[in-house]
């Protein structure tokens, strides 16, 4: 049965790689994917609305997101299982167009998905993780959180709308994935808490499955206008090993490297991801 330990930090599952640790067991994989989706949404008992209350709330979600670029925001995780509870806090940044950064201090760790790039660094073990994220409608949904895009949502999973009852905002979005789907595998169910003034996440209740479940609550969101790249970036000192395809790519060397490694102040275009079936045809 998995059980997640793992803090909000991981997406990829840490590769096997001689020479390297790779402390987090088989049942990690899981975790991690479910854990890293559940951040990159939207952000009780839900009961359904009519189609046109759904099609109104999509409408009105892509409104309240076209004015913002770039976000910072703080968050705590609590994971519960059957015997312990884990509590992890840090920080994310947001920009346009597909860029956003999960840092914690207590494990520092951090991910970083960049379009269809993707970085995992664990300092524990001196080992940073460059993954693809596929082209595939949902792929889409790990941006969905602080994008204006959500048709990649509603073409994925099966969706209801639930009023939360939470003064902070009392918008809700309960997503399941669709039965034969691959994500049957990774939770059970993810109900998302909205602020009423941007439709952005201050809480994620997710069922992992019958033994752990965790809740996320974002606090001090500011989001901005414009987007900021720069502040959504990591540094990875000397000596960490690069892992890529399974297999150790170089070393980082003398004074250590920003990730991504560009800095740029300028605004670059926003781009969808291209469509595809979810049968997985391109």
């Amino acid at each position: 049965m998995m059980r997640m330990k793992d803090t909000v930090m991981s997406i990829s599952e840490q590769v096997p790689v001689a020479g390297l640790k790779d402390p987090k067991g088989p049942a990690a994989g899981k975790a991690r994917f479910v854990t890293i989706v559940a951040l990159l949404m939207i952000f009780s008992t839900p009961f359904a609305r009519a189609e046109e209350d759904f099609d109104a709330f999509f409408k009105a979600f892509k409104e309240k997101r076209d004015g913002i670029g770039s976000l910072q925001a703080s968050f705590e995780q609590k994971t519960l299982l059957p015997q312990e509870e884990i509590t992890t806090k840090g920080t994310l940044y947001y920009s346009k167009p597909r860029r956003i950064l999960f840092s914690t201090e207590d494990p520092e760790r951090a991910t970083l998905v960049d379009g269809r790039r993707g970085y995992e660094y664990d300092s524990e073990i001196k080992q940073m993780t460059i993954f693809l994220i596929e082209d595939h409608p949902r792929a889409n949904i790990f941006f969905l959180g602080f994008d204006d895009d959500a048709e990649a949502l509603k073409s994925a999973y099966e969706l209801t709308l639930f009023e939360t009852g939470d003064n902070r905002g009392r918008h809700g979005l309960n997503i399941k994935p669709r039965p034969g789907s691959d994500e049957e595998a990774y939770f059970i169910e993810a109900n998302l808490y909205l602020r009423d003034e941007d439709y952005l996440p201050y809480r994620i209740h997710i069922v992992n499955d019958k033994e752990s479940q965790l809740y996320i609550d974002v606090t001090k969101i500011a989001p901005q206008p414009y987007q900021d790249l720069n502040s959504a970036r990591f540094f990875v000192p000397q000596g960490v090993k690069v892992v890529e395809n399974d297999r150790v790519v170089e070393t980082i060397g003398s004074g250590g490297r920003h990730i991504p490694e560009e800095s740029t102040g300028t605004l670059i275009e926003e781009k969808e991801l291209p469509a595809a079936d979810l049968s997985g045809g391109k």
